[in-house]
């Protein structure tokens, strides 16, 4: 059997830098997922800060969730919900620190014939993104409402939609 074959249909990495404040929440959201009671075809994936070195993560999914500090221009701690699509079409006024290298990842990803069918992006506003250990408070409040969009993702609860 195949890598791909025995991958679990869905991934939930969490994006970012846990020494630069704020930039954990991707981290720290996936921790508290992971103490969910989650089904079997789920993958939790601590991604760092290198997405595009992630390509090969993305192969033979059918949804990835994807979490990070994302700058919406709202005040901290503010949760927000799109996909890639969105991002590209401007429907949204918020980019994920990361985002340049997701965008250009999933862009890889189409062309090689391994894009996931749907990518969600769940992040919230940062405040603090200096050299530091630790999220600010606004943020780390905003970490239990973020686990459960997150819940909410996999369960099916949310539309599969882009």
């Amino acid at each position: 059997m195949n890598q791909q074959a025995d991958r679990s249909p869905v991934l939930v990495m969490g994006v970012g830098n846990t020494l630069r404040g704020d930039d954990g929440f991707g981290v720290a959201v996936l921790d508290e997922v992971g103490t969910r009671n989650l089904p079997g075809n789920v993958d939790l994936l601590d991604a760092g800060t290198s997405i595009i070195d992630l390509m090969e993560e993305l192969n033979g999914r059918r949804k990835v969730v994807v979490i990070d500090a994302v700058r919406g221009g709202q005040s901290p701690g503010t949760l927000y919900r799109f996909s890639p699509e969105d991002v590209a079409a401007e429907a949204v006024p918020a980019d994920s620190l990361h985002q340049v290298g997701l965008l250009e990842t999933l862009r890889l990803a189409e062309l090689v014939d391994c894009r996931p069918e749907q990518v969600v992006i769940i992040g919230a506003q940062p405040e603090d993104t200096s050299l530091k250990i630790g999220l600010t408070e606004a943020v780390a409040a905003a970490v239990s409402g973020a686990a459960e969009m997150v819940m909410a993702e996999i369960s099916g609860e949310v539309a599969d939609k882009n």
